[in-house]
């Protein structure tokens, strides 16, 4: 329908249209300008990690989320419990 003009213009839009991404993206002054000045990691202040935790902390820390999930458990089943009663 559109003809051989418009077949021509479109495979210049699909293929040229991801180099110029390609160009665009690519080009060292884009890194310079929006890449090199980011940082990839966060200061250390501002990460909410520990590092150096033994066996004995995290066995209590195991041991406190078993107890919390069945107290959670044994409080939803007596609730269902009534329920069904």
């Amino acid at each position: 329908m559109g003809g051989p003009r418009l077949e021509v213009f479109k495979f210049g839009v699909y293929i040229f249209t991801p180099v110029m991404f390609m160009v665009y993206f690519g080009a060292p002054e884009f890194y310079d300008k929006h890449v090199r000045g980011s940082k990839f990691w966060p200061a250390p202040e501002t990460v909410n990690t520990r590092t150096g935790i033994d066996k004995k902390e995290l066995t209590y820390e195991v041991e406190r989320l078993k107890q919390e999930r069945l107290a959670r458990k044994a409080a939803r089943e007596g609730i269902s419990g009534d329920k069904n009663v």
